[in-house]
This record gives structure tokens, sequence and C-alpha cells, in this order.
């Protein structure tokens, strides 16, 4: 195997200071799916400027599958019905708000929808990219014949072997060059779904997806095993990206309760990840909005010195260590050490086993689907003999794992039984001081007692150290004789923590604060989604949640509110300004 040491004299990574830190936007996938409209984006694009997200950094509004007609001319063209004064006025009023412009394209024979994709049309298409003055372009890998899903009219597909993978390498290499041909910037970000991506990802693009599409707070915990082991290819010439950040809020087709969305969004800034808001944002929720805005965590991802993060400690099952490198001809290689690592089974419906007699172990035929299959006519042998659920035919043929063309993922591994366990990723920061995330995975709360020892502190693990809770939640861990204490509470339960040498703390003055704008529309007290207080009496109503601080002009104070709660009916808007160091 071809080691990773002689990876730059095979092709150099892009350098074009596009993407020095984390990219940070929105993408309609989560919300629209499949039925976008012009008029609903619009609006979505302006709740995000108003909101203040743009301000803090969410420049990219990208649009996913779908935008196209069903079918294509010299270059892709946008659907009429969802965008009727074209895909170029779009993007333009996109920009006249200040938003840069993302546009969706794939690398198989259509999109994951079954739209025109950009196959052996990567030119034409690129050019009209640089017309319509695009700044982003999603590509994404559904329906490769040479690495994808079996297509019954393509004999051969279904599988990616080192050969496929070398194919879709030099797809995506064509779409790059299409696009630097133009002579605009555009950041390439690759939907290519697997962890081999990261070997050679730098070399075609801005950002490269590493795993299967993120549903669901499993989704969340797959994410981490694989992000964990991806440090060396992770850096300002580009991501590795483990998709998008699923919201609370209602109305999206996806989404996480409040505290899952937080803790993924804590650990996605730390990471550093790019930071694509999936949420539904015309009914964004206080919660949500209070997490995507938080100025502390967001500067953590844009650090500057982009060290990717660690884990410093779990008490997780063992997950397949991925072993990568890359051939003299530009093949990612890609083997999997499975030591320890429990044995997939099988599929067998909408669950797994350890092999397909245990499928129907107690529940009979009916449970013998997937992978495996049903010896003789259904319902004319014994229910309880469970030694007829047998390995399908198909399922014998199916590839190894190393060369499974579909979104990488052990579902075996993600269930929740498999993720009652608890992490710690620590990060250095450019300041000097040193972040950290802690998440509780299992469906019961922990606590983790974690030595100062293991977070390898640049002052060493003997001075006390100042902790800034970035969430600023009621409870702070405790530190006791070089211990820290984190109790975390059950599915999702965390701390995002800044950690700094005590003895170089000072306060500073006010003056030295920085402020940031946010606009949130908050609902009564009693909505379980706010997170906080609300005191107040009469017509005085102080706010203190999810580290967002109302104060006066002057910035002495609470800001004071004119209003009713809980006697009021609807929403009552308040404007935030926070305050950061």
């Amino acid at each position: 195997m071809l080691r990773l040491e002689f990876l730059f004299t095979l092709a150099q990574a892009l350098d074009d200071a596009l993407v020095k830190a984390p990219p940070m936007g929105y993408n309609s996938w989560n919300h629209f799916g499949c039925t976008l409209n012009q008029e609903e984006l619009l609006k979505t694009a302006a709740s995000l400027k108003d909101l203040g997200f743009l301000e803090l950094g969410y420049r990219y509004f990208v649009l996913d599958d779908c935008w196209m007609a069903k079918t294509r001319g010299v270059t892709l063209e946008a659907d009429s019905n969802a965008f009727p004064s074209g895909i170029k006025d779009f993007g333009q009023k996109l920009h006249e708000m200040n938003f840069l412009f993302g546009i969706y394209t794939c690398r198989g024979v259509s999109t994951c929808e079954g739209r025109p994709s950009s196959r052996d049309h990567e030119e034409a298409d690129a050019k009209a990219f640089a017309e319509w003055e695009v700044d982003f372009v999603k590509n994404d890998a559904c329906w490769d014949p040479d690495c994808g899903p079996e297509q019954p009219t393509v004999p051969g597909s279904g599988i990616c072997d080192i050969e496929g993978r070398r194919k879709a390498v030099l797809r995506y290499q064509r779409m790059k060059d299409a696009m630097n041909r133009t002579g605009r910037p555009m950041v390439h970000s690759l939907a290519g779904w697997q962890p081999w991506f990261a070997v050679v990802g730098s070399q075609l693009a801005h950002m490269w997806r590493v795993g299967a599409d993120v549903k669901d707070w499993d989704g969340v915990y797959e994410a981490t095993r694989i992000m964990e082991q991806l440090r060396e290819y992770h850096g300002a010439q580009g991501w590795n990206d483990p998709d998008m950040l699923l919201g609370s809020s209602r109305g999206a087709t996806l989404k996480l309760t409040p505290l899952q969305s937080r803790a993924q969004f804590s650990l996605w800034a730390l990471m550093p990840a790019p930071l694509m808001l999936g949420a539904n944002v015309l009914e964004l929720s206080p919660y949500d909005a209070l997490t995507y805005s938080n100025l502390e965590a967001i500067e953590i991802n844009q650090d500057p010195l982009v060290t990717p993060a660690e884990v410093v400690y779990h008490n997780c099952p063992p997950y397949p260590r991925f072993v990568m490198g890359q051939r003299a001809d530009g093949a990612p290689e890609f083997e999997l050490h499975t030591n320890g690592v429990q044995d997939p089974g099988v599929v067998c419906g909408a669950h797994t086993a350890p092999n397909c007699p245990a499928c129907c172990q107690g529940h009979g035929e009916g449970w013998c689907h997937g992978e495996c299959e049903w010896l003789g006519e259904r319902g004319n042998g014994n229910p309880d003999d469970d030694q007829n659920c047998v390995l399908s035919e198909k399922a014998k043929k199916k590839p190894a794992a190393e060369n499974n063309p579909n979104p990488w993922q052990r579902k075996d591994l993600k269930e929740s039984s498999m993720h009652q366990c608890q992490q710690v990723w620590v990060r250095r920061l450019t300041n000097g001081q040193v972040a950290l995330v802690a998440v509780n995975f299992a469906s019961k709360a922990a606590t983790v007692d974690l030595p100062l020892s293991q977070l390898r502190l640049p002052w060493g693990d003997e001075t006390p150290s100042i902790l800034w809770d970035v969430w600023h939640v009621a409870k702070a861990p405790e530190q006791v004789h070089g211990h820290l204490k984190l109790a975390l509470e059950a599915n999702g339960g965390h701390y995002m923590l800044k950690l700094e040498q005590k003895s170089t703390q000072e306060d500073l003055p006010a003056k030295d604060f920085k402020e940031v704008s946010l606009r949130a529309s908050l609902q009564m007290p009693s909505d379980p989604l706010v997170n906080g207080s609300v005191q107040g009496t009469g017509t005085m109503t102080e706010f203190v949640m999810g580290g967002f601080l109302p104060i006066t002009n002057d910035g002495t104070g609470p800001m004071v509110i004119d209003g009713c709660f809980g006697g009021c009916l609807g929403q009552v808007v308040v404007e935030f300004r926070r305050r950061k160091r």
C-alpha cells in the first residue's frame, strides 16, 4: 500500500484561500427536500438575515437536489415551476442580501432524486455555474455506475472496489478542473459519503462528506466515530464533512430533540466541521436560534489555529479502524481493521441480527426479510423452525465492507444499544485556551470523572484552570483533586467548555466586550423549548437564556422589556445583544 507520505507528490492540494475556516451556511434539503419553492426560499434567506445569522458568518445559501428541470439542454436548467424567474435571478436576489449562492449537481447518471446530473457535461455546467455567479457547488454521488448502487441495466454496477474508487476520483477531478477553468472562485463540496474521500479530498474539493446522511441521534453518534479517525486529513486546505446540522424546530423533515441538536452543534463546532444549517428557519424555535447563534461556539469553530479536535475519553464499544492510503494512479486505498469489533451480522428488514436464524427467533417466518429468505413456501413450514431462515443468494454476493458502494455506515454499531456511552473531545485554540465538549449518547444520565492529565493542557494539570461554560448552564462542572466531574443528562446531555490557565486570567472592562445582535421570537415561558428562565414583576423582565443577555444601551445591565407574559397571547419579539469578550 502506498502510504500517505507520498500523497502530495501525486496531486497538489487546493490552496485558494476560500476555506481557511470551515464553511458556514444553510442547505435546503432537510427542510424542503424535493419541493423547492423560490418564494419560500427567499423568505428563508430573509429570515436568516433578520435573525442575525448572516452577520455571524452563515454566508452560504445552498440549494440541494431538485432545483433543476427534469430534462436538460446544453446545460442544467432551472425547474420553471420552482424558479419562475430563473436560477440566475434567484442567485442575484441572494447576492443582494449579501449571501453567497450555492447550487447542487451529481457525478452519477442522475441526481439522487432522478433529475439530470452533470456527468459528461462538467465543462458546460461549470461555465453555466460561473455565468450564474454561483459561489458553492455541492457535488453528490448517487447512481454512479462505477462506484454506486446496483443499476439493473448496468452490468458490473453495485460495487466500489479500488478501480471504482479511482473512477470516482476522476469524475470529481473533471468537475474541479472545469470549475477552475472558469476563473470564478467556487467552493467545491463533495457528497461522496465514504471515509476514504478524506485521503484525496483536499486534491479535489474544499469539503467532503465522510459518511451516510445524519438523520437522527444514532447518525450523530456514528458521525463522531468516523470523524475521530480522520484528524490528519482535516484543516485549512479542506474539511471532513460529517453532514448538515439537524435542528429541533417543527416543520423540518429531519430533526432531533432540542438537547440533542445543541449537543450536535457543540461537537461540530469543536471538531471543527462545516456548519450548514438544515433546520426549518421559517419556524425556528428560540432554542435553536440561540444554539446556532452562540458566538463563543462559532469563534471556536472558526479559530484560525484550525487544529483538529481529538477524543481524549470515551467508553464506547470498538468501531472499525480505517487504514487508508493512495496508489500512484490516484486511487484511494481503504482497509478495515475489525479486531474486537462486533460482527455486523445480517440485516433482516428493519433490524439486524447475528445471523439469519436469529432474525426470526421467537417471531417466526414473518421476521425473515432483508438479506435473509425463508426456505420453501411461506406458511407451509414450522413457524418456530428458525433454521428455515437462511442467507439469500443476493446477500451471499454482497461486496466486502471496504467495497460497499452505499453510504458508509455500520447500522449494527450505531443502534441505541451500541452507544450507551460518553465521549469527551478537546481542541487547542489560538489564544492558548483549550476547548472541550463532553456528550452523553446514552439513554441514562451519567457522570464522567475525567483526570485533567488526560486533557494534556499546555499549562499542565497542576495549575488550576478557569472554566468558561459556553452554554451558561445553571450548574458548572466541578474541579476536584485534579479531576473534572461532568454530570451529563441522558440522550444528549453535554458540556461545552473553554479552559484557561488561572494565573493569566484578568477581568476585562465592559468597553472590551464585543456585541452581536440576535432578533428572536419568544413564545410563552411555558414553552419547553425555551432554555433558561423568564422572571419579572409587572413590565420589568430580565431574560438570561442560552448565553444571551439582553443589556441596556450603555452595557450596564439587563434590558427593560415593556410587555407581559403568561396572561398575553401571541409572541413577543425581543432584540438581543450578545455580550462577548
